[in-house]
């Protein structure tokens, strides 16, 4: 018998769907040090139960980066068994469409604590590309990055009136609410032999119920349900 665990089979609770105050959309506060401090406090203030976090922040992983750190240098963070890095998309899929409310799923892939962050980033974030013909008739195609998320967002409001831009966020802000990653380029990337057996990837259970099993959108779902390994109660 594991001696981690004498008494054989036991249940231990896990959350792969946990935004950090370095996520772009988040409801901590400000990006502090004082958010950031509350934020971990809480963490390690959670029930025995708790074994395992995934770190689910879109786009990067600046918030797991961060995480890994205080782990490593600070002992943060000592009660959670495995802390995961998950990488959240939106991807150019809608979900809801029976019902007029369009809204896009979300994939999230969840890598292995043995990948380097460093691999995450070079192999996988970094050649990640998007294409956009903005409203101005500027053109926007970049690898995925803080910067160039800025920047499509900066292309975007400057096509918005004077009187309405105190309507909208952060230029990486409305970088974000404007961008929808192909799954296939997702899935292309997550090909390399340094991910092999390395990730899993999954949807929301609520996205999932909310894409139909109709005509408008049967070939999405198929198309989607074969590239998954589970969906969730994200």
């Amino acid at each position: 018998m594991n001696k981690s665990y004498p008494k054989g089979s036991e249940w231990r609770k896990w959350d792969l769907h946990v935004h950090t105050p370095a996520s772009i959309y988040h409801r901590y506060g400000p990006d502090t040090e004082e958010t950031w401090e509350n934020f971990m406090k809480d963490i390690e203030n959670l029930s025995s139960d708790f074994s395992v976090l995934g770190i689910n922040d879109y786009f990067f992983i600046d918030g797991y980066e961060r995480l890994i750190e205080e782990r490593k240098s600070n002992n943060r963070l000592s009660n959670i068994d495995l802390i995961l890095p998950v990488v959240e998309f939106r991807i150019d899929k809608f979900a809801g469409i029976d019902f007029g409310k369009f809204k896009r799923i979300n994939l999230h892939v969840i890598f292995s604590n043995d990948l380097p962050i460093e691999t995450i980033k070079s192999q996988f974030l970094q050649t990640l590309e998007q294409s956009y013909s903005l409203e101005s008739g500027e053109h926007w195609t970049r690898a995925i990055t803080k910067e160039s998320v800025e920047e499509l967002g900066a292309k975007i409001k400057k096509g918005v009136p004077a009187e309405q831009l105190s309507k909208y966020g952060t230029d990486l802000e409305e970088g974000f609410n404007n961008l929808n990653v192909r799954e296939d380029k997702i899935f292309e990337a997550l090909q390399k032999d340094c991910f092999k057996g390395k990730y899993i990837v999954a949807i929301g259970k609520t996205e999932w119920g909310d894409l139909k099993w109709s005509d408008s959108s049967i070939a999405t779902k198929k198309s989607i349900i074969n590239k998954l390994e589970f969906n969730t109660n994200f």
